[in-house]
């Protein structure tokens, strides 16, 4: 019982509760408080570049054209058609011309693969493994892989929100095409995303990979950043701290992206926080295309304590809206694969490269303008002329939720 209880305490207040009033040192204080939480080191002298929407594939297809040694790739989708089929084609062909290619994947999350996928890439010389196989562990949404990586030759890394599969494969907007985002990073940081590839690698019985494949890159921008990779270890989990960091070191304002909100009370208290202590919060959430009806309930369940504290939130309207970011003032992005839920910050495996760097932080906000030109604002202070949720909607959503709170 006691254990019980200490682990519901940490679970809903943590050890990030002292982060309420702010991190010291805003952006500038976030290197040294990653090191101390998550063992991970901000590293200089990369270069970042956003790979929005099908964009991403442009740039995985790219790399392993040039790849001259290793290609990586551990994903939670691969699935067949688009820009999984081109992929297949391009990686097995690779394989044959003598590169090592190494696939990681996840079986729930990769329908169609192994039956599809899987027998042309063995067969052109792919080694391929299945992260946690379904058939010891059926039925269960926990401990699955939610990172999506690719590394080329330990020198040029992609991440983001992207699956390998149709839903990215051509050109937005449309209600087919889900709006997402993605980095491709080149540097002495892709070392720390190739140590995350090697570490599920060796725990899905793949062997240690060669030692040139850990060497550091060498510098190729002038960003600083860092990988971090979170695993489903509850309550110890990387992906709250860097989701409470980044809130923490706001000064000024914290844009968020993300596809799935349904924030554990830490987080979303601490949203709260930052808005009531004069930050700027604002959220950009998925609209009438989110793939999950419940998603959709449960988030705008939170809308009229979001609205109290004048928290801006917008729903995207032309397509699903998957991207999971943040921007801190005019310097701190984060990209990744964490959900503001549950299952992200506990129960998966997860990752998030964040960015120092304001010329990389510019794109974000120019970016996050357009996509809200294309949403709709359903709380928070409105301009003059600005259409929100209709009174009678937000209205029923408070009436929901003082009713499921009887």
């Amino acid at each position: 019982m006691l254990g019980r209880r200490y682990w519901e305490r940490r679970l809903r207040y943590g050890p990030w509760g002292s982060l309420g009033m702010g991190l010291p040192g805003g952006v500038d204080g976030v290197a040294l408080a990653l090191k101390q939480t998550t063992t991970t080191s901000v590293i200089a002298g990369n270069r970042v570049a956003w790979r929005h929407d099908a964009d991403v594939f442009d740039g995985i297809e790219e790399a392993i054209r040039a790849a001259r040694r290793s290609v990586h790739i551990d994903v939670y989708i691969w699935k067949p058609g688009g820009a999984g089929e081109r992929l297949t084609e391009l990686v097995c062909r690779r394989a044959r011309e003598g590169v090592k290619v190494r696939v990681l994947v996840d079986p729930m999350g990769s329908t169609g693969f192994h039956e599809e996928l899987c027998p042309r890439l063995t067969e052109a010389g792919c080694e391929v493994r299945y992260f946690r196989d379904l058939k010891k562990r059926p039925f269960t949404l926990t401990g699955r892989n939610h990172r999506k990586l690719v590394v080329v030759d330990g020198r040029i890394g992609f991440t983001g929100g992207f699956g390998i599969a149709p839903e990215w494969s051509v050109p937005g907007p449309s209600a087919s095409v889900w709006r997402d985002a993605n980095v491709e990073v080149e540097g002495p940081v892709v070392k720390q995303m190739q140590v995350s590839f090697a570490n599920h690698w060796i725990e899905t019985g793949g062997w240690l990979l060669p030692e040139i494949e850990l060497e550091p890159a060498r510098p190729a921008g002038e960003a600083s950043a860092a990988y971090v990779s979170s695993t489903d270890v509850v309550g110890l989990s990387h992906a709250r701290w860097v989701t409470h960091l980044a809130l923490a070191a706001a000064e000024r304002r914290v844009w968020i992206a993300n596809a799935y909100f349904v924030p554990p009370p830490s987080v979303l208290g601490a949203l709260v926080a930052r808005r009531e202590n004069g930050i700027d919060v604002r959220l950009l959430l998925p609209g009438p295309h989110q793939d999950h009806a419940s998603v959709t309930f449960l988030q705008r369940r939170l809308y009229p304590r979001l609205d109290r504290a004048g928290v801006k939130v917008y729903e995207y309207q032309p397509s699903m809206m998957h991207a999971k970011t943040m921007l801190v003032d005019d310097r701190l992005s984060v990209v990744g694969s964490m959900n503001l839920d549950f299952l992200s910050m506990e129960w998966l495996e997860e990752g998030a490269l964040i960015v120092d760097d304001r010329a990389f932080a510019r794109e974000f906000e120019e970016r996050w303008a357009r996509d809200v030109e294309r949403s709709r604002q359903v709380t928070g202070p409105r301009q003059e002329g600005e259409a929100g949720l209709p009174h009678r909607e937000l209205q029923s959503v408070r009436a929901a939720q003082q009713s499921a709170s009887r």
